[in-house]
């Protein structure tokens, strides 16, 4: 039988996913000892990850299968975040291990784009442990800059219909297709967020 494709997907991801787990500025938004400042820094490389990534999603609707909802952009919500901490949305800038400029490629077949979605989606999951986190360390007050974090069930949905649609990803080059583009996502969000070598 063959592997289910979330599965080879997870398995073609695993090392570039536990690189950023362990080694990204969100890492420290975790941390009992999160100041505001290191949440401000956090939250300004999320909005210069998500940016290129949102523009290509949004770009590539088409692309979308019809049982999967379309693609919620995460800036805005980063942006209302950044500009009650007062603070700017300033991109900065991706670059390689080498120095180079790291340019993400937009999806070019369904398979490919629920490769991206299926790192951007699943990404939300995490963001869970990471909203309970912030508000034991912020207080009732992190709700006015927090609103990237909470639970939207609208954004929440998205993931299983993911899952469910991948699962009629099946021919080999689709699957190679859809592998591609998810670590070419963990690529570029590793990049984005800083992730230390």
């Amino acid at each position: 039988m063959a592997e289910p494709a979330h599965c080879l997907l997870r398995r073609a991801t695993a090392r570039l996913h536990g690189r950023l787990d362990r080694r990204s500025v969100l890492t420290g938004l975790l941390s009992p000892g999160v100041t505001r400042q290191l949440y401000i820094a956090a939250m300004q490389c999320l909005n210069a990850a998500y940016d290129p990534v949102d523009a290509l999603l949004l770009r590539r609707e088409d692309l979308c299968p019809e049982d999967v909802p379309p693609y919620t952009p995460r800036t805005p919500g980063i942006g209302r975040d950044l500009i009650a901490l007062g603070a700017e949305r300033s991109l900065n800038r991706g670059h390689d291990s080498q120095g180079n400029q790291w340019k993400l490629s937009g999806p070019g077949s369904p398979a490919a784009y629920l490769g991206m979605r299926y790192v951007v989606e699943g990404a939300q999951l995490g963001g869970r442990v990471i909203h309970r986190r912030l508000l034991e360390a912020f207080g009732v007050g992190f709700q006015e800059f927090g609103s990237f974090w909470s639970p939207d069930p609208a954004i929440q949905s998205s993931w299983p219909a993911v899952l469910k649609s991948l699962t009629r990803v099946e021919s080999r080059d689709s699957l190679a297709e859809a592998a591609r583009s998810a670590r070419s996502t963990f690529r570029h969000m590793k990049i984005y967020l800083a992730v230390r070598e």
